[in-house]
């Protein structure tokens, strides 16, 4: 009979295991023409698939941002809840021979709100392949340092500002990761 009881528990554990809850969520992969269906296009910024410099899957978003005010993208968030996560993680490529700078926007409102009530970043990129991480529980507004609301994240943006000349950045592997 104690052998029986020891082989029902080691059952029960081993069951347990499966049921693993995933530890990231891919929110943005670039592999397919409907991924870029999912991307609002602005003046200013062109963007395709493209095979080079993929860091997940075979392909990346790849971004021409001409000079302009704000030239980027604004994939549609369909996870809007990302309370659950500890990080908002993505690649960069930067094939310039120069450093550059991309910046990030989340929104947690529906309306778009003002710079003072949103998350905005920028963040260097070096020449080559750059992994950006955000800390979930950094995601303050600008201007009052109100924490964001994790469980309505409406927009997630990315942009240069005022960029002087072309440049070009490929994109890939947008996730949320426990």
């Amino acid at each position: 009979m104690p052998r029986l009881i020891l082989i029902l528990i080691m059952a029960l554990v081993l069951c347990g295991c499966r049921n693993e809850i995933p530890q990231e969520k891919i929110l943005f992969d670039f592999e397919t023409e409907q991924d870029l269906d999912r991307v609002h296009w602005k003046c200013h910024a062109l963007f395709s698939l493209s095979e080079e410099h993929a860091t997940h899957g075979s392909r990346c978003l790849r971004l021409e941002l001409y000079p302009s005010p704000y030239p980027g993208v604004t994939p549609m968030v369909r996870e809007k809840d990302w309370s659950e996560f500890r990080s908002l993680c993505f690649d960069i490529y930067n094939p310039q021979e120069r450093e550059t700078e991309i910046a990030v926007r989340i929104d947690d409102q529906k309306n778009w709100p003002d710079y003072p009530d949103r998350y905005n970043k920028s963040f260097r990129l070096l020449k080559g392949s750059n992994r950006i991480v955000i800390p979930l529980n950094t995601l303050v507004t600008s201007g009052t340092g109100r924490k964001m609301n994790l469980k309505s994240i409406q927009r997630f943006l990315l942009f240069m500002v005022n960029p002087p000349e072309k440049n070009v950045l490929y994109v890939d592997y947008i996730s949320l990761v426990r």
